[in-house]
Protein backbone atom coordinates (compact mmCIF):
# COMPACT_ATOMS: atom_id res chain seq x y z
CA UNK A 1 0.00 0.00 0.00
CA UNK A 2 1.71 3.44 -1.28
CA UNK A 3 1.62 6.43 1.08
CA UNK A 4 1.18 9.81 0.41
CA UNK A 5 2.56 12.57 1.81
CA UNK A 6 0.44 16.20 2.27
CA UNK A 7 0.99 19.11 3.96
CA UNK A 8 -0.18 22.98 3.89
CA UNK A 9 0.96 25.84 1.56
CA UNK A 10 3.17 26.56 4.93
CA UNK A 11 5.30 24.21 3.86
CA UNK A 12 6.30 26.66 1.24
CA UNK A 13 6.71 24.31 -1.59
CA UNK A 14 5.70 25.82 -5.12
CA UNK A 15 3.59 24.03 -6.79
CA UNK A 16 5.68 22.50 -9.03
CA UNK A 17 7.76 21.17 -6.76
CA UNK A 18 5.11 19.72 -4.80
CA UNK A 19 3.59 18.14 -8.02
CA UNK A 20 7.25 16.89 -9.16
CA UNK A 21 7.30 15.42 -5.24
CA UNK A 22 4.18 13.83 -5.73
CA UNK A 23 3.46 15.82 -2.16
CA UNK A 24 -0.46 17.24 -2.19
CA UNK A 25 -0.69 20.64 -0.96
CA UNK A 26 -4.03 21.97 0.97
CA UNK A 27 -4.06 25.43 0.95
CA UNK A 28 -4.11 28.46 3.91
CA UNK A 29 -6.75 31.01 3.02
CA UNK A 30 -5.36 34.44 2.67
CA UNK A 31 -7.32 37.41 3.18
CA UNK A 32 -7.44 40.91 2.18
CA UNK A 33 -10.23 42.67 3.37
CA UNK A 34 -13.31 40.19 2.37
CA UNK A 35 -11.54 38.76 -0.44
CA UNK A 36 -10.58 35.34 0.35
CA UNK A 37 -7.80 33.27 -1.84
CA UNK A 38 -6.36 29.74 -1.40
CA UNK A 39 -2.56 29.83 -1.28
CA UNK A 40 -1.30 29.23 -4.07
CA UNK A 41 -4.78 28.31 -5.75
CA UNK A 42 -6.67 31.69 -5.99
CA UNK A 43 -3.54 33.92 -5.86
CA UNK A 44 0.53 33.57 -6.37
CA UNK A 45 3.31 34.60 -4.80
CA UNK A 46 3.50 37.58 -7.42
CA UNK A 47 0.20 39.03 -7.43
CA UNK A 48 0.17 38.55 -3.07
CA UNK A 49 3.57 40.51 -2.99
CA UNK A 50 2.50 42.86 -4.79
CA UNK A 51 -0.70 43.62 -2.89
CA UNK A 52 1.75 43.40 0.13
CA UNK A 53 3.82 46.12 -1.21
CA UNK A 54 1.01 48.08 -1.94
CA UNK A 55 0.69 48.77 1.55
CA UNK A 56 -2.42 45.58 2.25
CA UNK A 57 -2.52 44.01 5.36
CA UNK A 58 -2.94 40.53 4.36
CA UNK A 59 -4.40 38.08 7.29
CA UNK A 60 -4.50 34.00 7.15
CA UNK A 61 -6.84 31.47 8.27
CA UNK A 62 -6.39 27.21 8.35
CA UNK A 63 -7.86 25.49 5.53
CA UNK A 64 -10.99 23.69 6.59
CA UNK A 65 -12.08 20.31 7.51
CA UNK A 66 -13.77 19.76 3.94
CA UNK A 67 -10.60 20.71 2.49
CA UNK A 68 -8.70 18.23 4.22
CA UNK A 69 -11.43 15.59 3.97
CA UNK A 70 -11.15 16.14 0.08
CA UNK A 71 -7.71 15.36 -0.02
CA UNK A 72 -7.65 11.96 2.22
CA UNK A 73 -10.46 10.63 0.72
CA UNK A 74 -9.12 11.20 -2.64
CA UNK A 75 -6.02 9.13 -1.35
CA UNK A 76 -7.63 6.20 0.87
CA UNK A 77 -10.24 5.69 -1.78
CA UNK A 78 -7.11 5.48 -4.31
CA UNK A 79 -6.28 2.15 -1.75
CA UNK A 80 -3.38 4.15 -0.41
CA UNK A 81 -2.61 6.11 3.34
CA UNK A 82 -1.61 9.50 3.65
CA UNK A 83 0.75 11.19 5.98
CA UNK A 84 -0.22 14.72 6.44
CA UNK A 85 2.34 16.87 8.34
CA UNK A 86 0.91 20.65 9.27
CA UNK A 87 2.16 23.62 10.77
CA UNK A 88 2.99 23.67 14.60
CA UNK A 89 -0.44 23.40 16.50
CA UNK A 90 1.50 26.51 18.66
CA UNK A 91 0.96 28.82 16.32
CA UNK A 92 -2.44 27.54 14.24
CA UNK A 93 -5.35 25.33 14.23
CA UNK A 94 -4.34 23.72 10.99
CA UNK A 95 -3.23 20.79 12.98
CA UNK A 96 -6.22 20.17 14.74
CA UNK A 97 -8.50 20.70 12.08
CA UNK A 98 -6.42 17.90 10.19
CA UNK A 99 -6.00 15.54 13.23
CA UNK A 100 -9.98 15.58 13.17
CA UNK A 101 -10.56 14.83 9.67
CA UNK A 102 -7.83 12.34 9.79
CA UNK A 103 -9.86 10.41 13.05
CA UNK A 104 -12.12 9.39 10.21
CA UNK A 105 -10.02 7.26 7.85
CA UNK A 106 -8.81 5.06 10.88
CA UNK A 107 -5.35 3.76 10.33
CA UNK A 108 -4.76 4.85 6.68
CA UNK A 109 -3.96 8.82 7.91
CA UNK A 110 -1.66 9.95 10.00
CA UNK A 111 -1.33 13.51 11.05
CA UNK A 112 2.29 14.85 12.20
CA UNK A 113 2.58 18.81 14.35
CA UNK A 114 5.59 19.39 12.59
CA UNK A 115 6.53 21.79 15.69
CA UNK A 116 7.53 24.95 13.60
CA UNK A 117 6.88 25.97 9.70
CA UNK A 118 7.82 26.82 6.74
CA UNK A 119 11.38 25.40 5.88
CA UNK A 120 11.09 22.64 8.46
CA UNK A 121 7.89 21.91 7.33
CA UNK A 122 9.22 21.52 4.09
CA UNK A 123 11.82 19.44 5.35
CA UNK A 124 10.08 16.81 7.44
CA UNK A 125 8.01 16.57 4.06
CA UNK A 126 10.59 15.98 2.06
CA UNK A 127 12.27 13.34 4.65
CA UNK A 128 8.63 11.42 4.88
CA UNK A 129 8.45 11.40 1.12
CA UNK A 130 11.57 9.85 0.57
CA UNK A 131 10.58 7.31 3.70
CA UNK A 132 7.11 6.55 1.30
CA UNK A 133 9.49 5.57 -1.79
CA UNK A 134 11.09 3.41 0.08
CA UNK A 135 8.10 1.29 1.25
CA UNK A 136 7.48 2.69 4.64
CA UNK A 137 4.15 2.70 6.11
CA UNK A 138 2.33 5.41 7.52
CA UNK A 139 2.78 4.57 10.97
CA UNK A 140 6.34 4.35 10.57
CA UNK A 141 6.62 7.49 8.44
CA UNK A 142 4.35 9.28 11.11
CA UNK A 143 6.87 8.26 14.15
CA UNK A 144 10.16 8.50 12.16
CA UNK A 145 9.02 12.45 10.87
CA UNK A 146 8.16 13.86 14.41
CA UNK A 147 10.55 15.92 15.17
CA UNK A 148 10.79 15.04 18.90
CA UNK A 149 12.42 12.31 17.63
CA UNK A 150 15.37 14.53 16.66
CA UNK A 151 17.51 17.08 16.39
CA UNK A 152 15.97 20.53 15.09
CA UNK A 153 15.93 24.01 14.71
CA UNK A 154 13.94 26.92 13.43
CA UNK A 155 15.58 30.77 14.08
CA UNK A 156 14.52 33.37 12.30
CA UNK A 157 14.40 37.39 11.92
CA UNK A 158 12.23 39.92 10.96
CA UNK A 159 13.39 43.69 10.57
CA UNK A 160 9.91 44.88 11.18
CA UNK A 161 7.68 42.81 14.06
CA UNK A 162 4.61 44.76 13.35
CA UNK A 163 3.15 42.05 11.09
CA UNK A 164 4.20 39.54 13.63
CA UNK A 165 2.82 40.88 16.33
CA UNK A 166 -0.63 41.96 14.74
CA UNK A 167 -0.43 38.05 13.82
CA UNK A 168 -1.15 37.30 17.31
CA UNK A 169 2.18 35.10 17.39
CA UNK A 170 4.46 37.00 19.38
CA UNK A 171 3.74 38.25 22.18
CA UNK A 172 3.15 41.95 22.66
CA UNK A 173 5.99 42.72 25.23
CA UNK A 174 8.70 41.70 22.62
CA UNK A 175 7.25 43.69 19.73
CA UNK A 176 7.34 46.42 22.63
CA UNK A 177 10.96 45.56 23.38
CA UNK A 178 11.68 45.57 19.64
CA UNK A 179 10.15 48.30 18.58
CA UNK A 180 10.89 50.69 21.79
CA UNK A 181 14.98 50.06 22.58
CA UNK A 182 14.76 49.50 18.53
CA UNK A 183 17.17 46.32 18.90
CA UNK A 184 16.82 43.30 16.64
CA UNK A 185 14.99 39.98 17.91
CA UNK A 186 16.37 36.39 17.24
CA UNK A 187 13.23 34.25 17.26
CA UNK A 188 12.89 30.76 17.41
CA UNK A 189 10.52 28.05 16.86
CA UNK A 190 10.81 26.44 20.67
CA UNK A 191 10.06 23.00 22.26
CA UNK A 192 6.15 23.65 21.84
CA UNK A 193 6.13 24.78 18.69
CA UNK A 194 5.61 28.25 19.46
CA UNK A 195 7.34 31.34 18.75
CA UNK A 196 9.61 32.55 21.28
CA UNK A 197 12.94 34.98 21.60
CA UNK A 198 16.27 33.54 21.28
CA UNK A 199 18.26 36.48 21.61
CA UNK A 200 18.59 40.37 20.63
CA UNK A 201 21.01 43.14 18.91
CA UNK A 202 21.59 45.96 17.86
CA UNK A 203 21.86 44.98 14.30
CA UNK A 204 20.35 42.70 12.01
CA UNK A 205 24.11 41.91 10.58
CA UNK A 206 24.46 40.63 14.25
CA UNK A 207 21.08 38.69 14.71
CA UNK A 208 21.85 36.58 11.24
CA UNK A 209 25.36 35.27 13.69
CA UNK A 210 23.46 34.78 16.29
CA UNK A 211 20.86 32.54 14.22
CA UNK A 212 23.90 30.79 12.58
CA UNK A 213 25.81 30.03 15.31
CA UNK A 214 22.57 29.09 16.97
CA UNK A 215 21.66 26.45 14.43
CA UNK A 216 25.12 25.13 13.74
CA UNK A 217 25.47 24.27 17.59
CA UNK A 218 21.71 22.94 17.78
CA UNK A 219 22.71 20.41 15.06
CA UNK A 220 26.33 19.49 16.66
CA UNK A 221 27.79 20.09 12.88
CA UNK A 222 26.38 16.42 12.02
CA UNK A 223 27.16 16.18 8.30
CA UNK A 224 23.29 14.82 7.79
CA UNK A 225 21.93 17.69 8.55
CA UNK A 226 19.41 18.84 6.81
CA UNK A 227 19.15 23.02 6.20
CA UNK A 228 16.51 25.32 4.87
CA UNK A 229 16.87 29.23 4.47
CA UNK A 230 14.35 31.14 3.59
CA UNK A 231 13.48 34.53 3.02
CA UNK A 232 10.57 36.70 2.56
CA UNK A 233 11.82 39.26 -0.87
CA UNK A 234 15.25 39.00 1.17
CA UNK A 235 17.15 37.57 -1.79
CA UNK A 236 20.23 38.81 -1.29
CA UNK A 237 20.12 38.55 2.90
CA UNK A 238 19.54 34.87 2.90
CA UNK A 239 22.24 34.28 0.34
CA UNK A 240 24.37 36.19 2.63
CA UNK A 241 22.95 34.12 5.54
CA UNK A 242 23.84 31.05 3.42
CA UNK A 243 27.39 31.41 3.17
CA UNK A 244 27.58 32.47 6.86
CA UNK A 245 26.52 29.03 7.74
CA UNK A 246 28.52 27.04 5.49
CA UNK A 247 31.25 28.79 6.83
CA UNK A 248 30.53 27.80 10.38
CA UNK A 249 29.61 24.43 9.67
CA UNK A 250 32.77 23.68 7.95
CA UNK A 251 31.19 20.96 6.04
CA UNK A 252 28.43 20.48 2.98
CA UNK A 253 25.37 19.66 4.88
CA UNK A 254 23.54 16.40 3.68
CA UNK A 255 21.00 18.78 2.20
CA UNK A 256 20.59 22.63 1.18
CA UNK A 257 17.88 23.75 0.04
CA UNK A 258 16.55 27.81 -0.26
CA UNK A 259 13.21 29.29 -0.90
CA UNK A 260 10.90 32.08 -0.53
CA UNK A 261 8.30 31.71 1.83
CA UNK A 262 5.02 31.23 0.43
CA UNK A 263 1.83 34.09 1.33
CA UNK A 264 0.75 31.82 4.30
CA UNK A 265 4.18 32.45 6.05
CA UNK A 266 4.96 36.15 4.47
CA UNK A 267 1.70 37.44 5.45
CA UNK A 268 2.35 36.85 9.25
CA UNK A 269 6.00 38.07 9.20
CA UNK A 270 6.55 40.48 6.79
CA UNK A 271 9.15 42.17 3.72
CA UNK A 272 12.47 41.07 5.01
CA UNK A 273 12.17 38.15 7.71
CA UNK A 274 15.20 35.53 6.88
CA UNK A 275 15.34 31.50 8.60
CA UNK A 276 17.39 28.67 9.11
CA UNK A 277 15.90 25.53 9.29
CA UNK A 278 17.54 22.44 10.13
CA UNK A 279 16.96 18.74 11.08
CA UNK A 280 19.04 15.77 11.56
CA UNK A 281 17.11 12.35 11.03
Amino acid sequence: MAVTIVTDSGSDFSRLEAERLGIEIVPVWILFGEQRFRDGVDIDRGTFFARLRAGENPKTEPPTADQFRAVFTRIVDAGNQAVAITLSSGISKTHAIASDVAGEFGANVAVVDSRSASGLENLLAQYANELAHSGASAAEIAKRVDPRNFKSATYFAVPDLTMLGRSGRLPKALVSLGSVLNVSLVLKMNEHGEVGPAGQSFSFDKTCDIMVEAVVRGIERSPRARIAFGHVEASETVEKLRKMFEAKLGHPPGQEIVSETSPTIAANIGPGAVGISAIVP
